[in-house]
């Protein structure tokens, strides 16, 4: 009796370490564990992990390498996740490659999508950290869809309520009605473009006779770089001058004189007044003023075209300015 109680013993031992044992696979064979292979560390980080669990699987270019050994919370903005991956993968997981989360099928658990970049980094040795890349949230994609056609709907509003003012504008109307309107403008432009044609004309001929200045050749180049014609033009200044002089002096001379004979005249004595009397005499006189008055006359059309001239305008100019202080 005492033997048949110990056997029952034993096999209960027996029969509760195997079923311990078949639960221990199961569980290893559902998390994905590799029971016989090694296997490397990786790390990546994640702002939020939308449902990711321990145990999910890791996918490298789509094939399933490891799976998610555990999920950590360093702070409120990054979410650590350590991933075992098959020791093989050394030799074709290069460090620059890319870890994102994604959805075995439509509806399926979360996974790890490893993507390689196809640069030349070094391929990983284990404990790598992979930079991460945030899949598109779906609920973010709505409220942006929303918030999209929130927008459309009020600029489709607001248009309908500006067509509904232009159709109700009699003014408006007359506007777009108006014929001429296009003909107006279509003139306008034209103008407008002849204009401007002018004004590139003249640009280009300002241009050229400035070229031509530079290189010295034409009138305007003769002007301001042949030092012989300033040398001429300082001498023909100074002979004005002495002219201008010279006339001043004529002029107060006849002044004087006309003043002498008339008094002569009005008190009946000197020659002034015998030669007044004699009608030859008079007659020569009066022909010889007409003369001076006729000169003088031409002396200051003379002096006034001079004026007018670019060359010396600058000087006359200055004189006016000299005697108006």
């Amino acid at each position: 009796m005492k033997r048949t109680a110990i056997d029952s013993v034993k096999l209960g031992i027996f029969v509760l370490a195997g079923l311990v044992l078949l639960i221990f696979t199961l569980y290893t064979l559902g998390k994905n564990k590799n029971l016989f292979g090694s296997r490397i560390e990786l790390r990546t980080h994640f702002k939020n992990v939308n449902g990711l669990l321990v145990g999910n699987r890791v996918r490298f270019s789509g094939i399933e390498v490891g799976n998610v050994r555990s999920i950590r919370i360093l702070n409120d903005t990054i979410i650590e996740v350590l991933m075992n991956v098959d020791k093989e993968m050394k030799k074709f997981i290069r460090k620059d490659a890319l870890a994102q989360l994604g959805t075995d099928g439509l509806i399926g658990n979360r996974l790890v999508s490893i993507i390689p970049q196809g640069g030349q980094a070094s391929f990983i040795e284990g404990g790598e950290l992979l930079a991460s890349r945030e899949e598109l949230n779906t609920q973010e994609m709505l409220g942006t869809l929303y918030k999209t056609n929130e927008n459309i709907a009020k600029i489709s509003e607001e248009l309908i309520q500006t067509v509904q003012m232009v159709n109700s504008s009699s003014e408006l109307n007359k506007i777009l009605n108006d014929g001429t309107l296009a003909a107006n403008l279509s003139l306008s432009l034209k103008k407008l473009r002849e204009t401007t044609e002018s004004a590139s004309l003249f640009a280009k001929n300002a241009v050229e006779t400035l070229k031509l200045a530079s290189e010295g050749e034409g009138t305007l180049a003769a002007v301001l770089t042949d030092t012989s014609l300033a040398s001429d033009l300082r001498y023909a200044i100074s002979d004005i001058r002495k002219l201008e002089g010279r006339a001043d002096k004529l002029l107060c001379d006849l002044t004087d004189a006309v003043g002498s004979i008339n008094k002569e005249v009005n008190e009946g004595k000197g020659i002034a007044n015998s030669l007044l009397r004699d009608s030859i005499m008079t007659e020569r006189l009066k022909n010889t003023l007409e003369n001076v008055e006729r000169g003088t006359a031409s002396f200051a059309e003379d002096m006034e075209a001079l004026k007018s001239n670019f060359l010396f305008r600058k000087y006359f100019r200055k004189k006016e300015k000299e005697k108006d202080k």
